[in-house]
């Protein structure tokens, strides 16, 4: 925490703005002395100083033409890290940032000073440390980076804001109440001092316990707002659904080829439809030897084929959306129905594939609730019903088709392991006093169910735990 520590926080690569973030007690020295201020600026703030990066007292670029730069100033404690912070702001030109960086370090050495690169996440980790953040705003921060919609990044800002933090101190506190009078009354249990009714504080740690279990209880609809609505591609082999993949998401994901049999393995992508994020699968074709009768007379599937068919199957059944895929170009044998009919108590779309050929394939071939459903007719190789497919697909969720209502904070599973220990201890306290044992049961449970408590927000930690933690973030970050 001595040392003055130094990254790249903008994106590698070349870009319109590269920033050097540095925080520690040589922070802000360092940064000026590679800085020269502009002297044309009336700029009264020492937050954002406009002026030119230097090399050694000279401007690194040739004559007539500077690196612009802005130096920006933030002093302990208000800022991120509660330590002295400056950014550099300059061209985001690769050998540009590392000439910045060499000059950095060599001023550093040459001072004498304690200064070096930043390990990934250390500007949060020390954030926390110095307690501007508490443990689960710090790992908020990691879901604002990772968000992949603006319903997950509302959540992850959410709690970033102290939305589970606050819950969690407020049941920390309570518990802290009724442990102390709890352990009072052992103290003096010669005496026969009951500071505590065993019922109502029951009642109570079922109340603190439902209050909890309202964030564990959308965790699997938490995992579908970070992984995406899963939409499986299912149907016989060779009617386009790889295609269709491709043509949704505007770019070659799968390989695809006239020949059937191509797709072995599920393929995921992610497809961000407005505020929905969806997880496309492709899948091998199931029932190869029965669906169309073009594919009629193959022997049973066996060796590397029946695993991809049995993979698919596997997918489709964890999947939220089944988008059945049929060649419209085919006629519908009867061999299809069965497996149709297994998808009936899914959510699905049914795309009739390939309608730039000549149809054969009529809907009245299919059972009425297939009739009565949703059905859109598309070409992989023209584009068309793309955005019909998409509109519909959106509007699965969006009328309530597919539930997609997270819990109210995207928990990892570091969070969820705890949370889950913490409602399994206060159900054997409860149990404890219902039963009526002593109190030191209880008394045990509600210390444990304290200790995950305080490990969930940071007020209890190791330091290999916040390796795990923050190693996971990106350098500068």
């Amino acid at each position: 925490m001595k040392e003055t520590i130094v990254a790249v926080s903008s994106p590698r690569g070349t870009s319109a703005r590269a920033i050097v973030r540095l925080s520690g007690p040589e922070a802000i020295p360092c940064a000026e002395g590679l800085f020269m201020k502009d002297t044309s600026s009336n700029s009264p703030s020492e937050a954002g100083r406009p002026g030119y990066y230097c090399q050694k007292g000279r401007l690194i670029l040739t004559e007539g033409l500077e690196a612009p730069a802005f130096l920006y100033i933030m002093r302990a404690p208000a800022s991120y890290t509660r330590e002295d912070v400056a950014e550099l702001h300059t061209l985001g030109s690769p050998p540009l940032v590392e000439m910045v960086l060499e000059e950095l370090f060599q001023k550093a050495k040459t001072l004498g000073r304690a200064f070096r690169w930043a390990q990934p996440g250390e500007f949060t980790k020390r954030a926390f440390l110095n307690g501007r953040l508490d443990l689960a705003q710090a790992e908020a921060v990691l879901q604002v980076i990772r968000s992949r919609s603006d319903a997950e990044l509302r959540l992850a800002m959410s709690q970033l804001e102290g939305g589970l933090s606050r819950i969690l101190r407020e049941a920390q506190e309570r518990l802290a109440d009724i442990l102390s009078l709890l352990e009072v009354s052992i103290d003096f249990s010669d005496q026969d001092i009951g500071l505590l009714c065993p019922e109502e504080t029951d009642k109570e740690l079922e109340t603190l316990a439902k209050r909890l279990s309202g964030f564990t209880q959308g965790i699997e609809m938490g995992k579908v707002s970070r992984e995406g609505i899963r939409a499986t591609f299912c149907g016989p082999p060779n009617v386009g659904k790889s295609s269709l993949l491709n043509a949704l998401l505007g770019r070659p994901r799968a390989i695809t080829s006239p020949l059937p049999g191509t797709t072995r393995d599920p393929l995921e992508a992610e497809l961000v439809l407005g505020d929905i994020s969806f997880s496309l699968v492709d899948t091998a074709g199931l029932a190869l030897p029965s669906l169309h009768g073009s594919y009629g007379g193959l022997a049973p599937m066996e060796g590397i084929e029946g695993l991809a068919v049995a993979r698919a199957q596997k997918v489709l059944e964890s999947s939220e959306l089944a988008l059945l895929v049929l060649d419209g170009s085919i006629r519908l044998e009867p061999q299809a129905l069965e497996f149709i009919n297994k998808l009936k108590k899914m959510r699905r779309i049914l795309v009739i594939n390939k309608s730039d050929l000549p149809q054969r394939l009529s809907l009245e071939d299919f059972p009425s609730p297939w009739r009565e459903g949703p059905t859109i007719h598309t070409s992989a190789l023209t584009g068309k019903g793309l955005e019909e497919l998409k509109q519909e697909m959106i509007g699965m969720v969006m009328g309530g088709g597919i539930d997609s209502s997270a819990s109210p904070t995207l928990l990892n599973s570091r969070q969820r392991l705890l949370l889950g220990q913490t409602l399994e201890s206060l159900r054997q306290a409860g149990q404890a006093l219902r039963e009526g044992l002593s109190q030191e049961f209880a008394a045990l449970s509600l210390r444990e169910a304290l200790d995950n408590l305080g490990e969930l927000s940071g007020g209890i930690t190791n330091e290999d735990i916040l390796d795990r933690i923050f190693s996971r973030f990106c350098i500068g970050k």
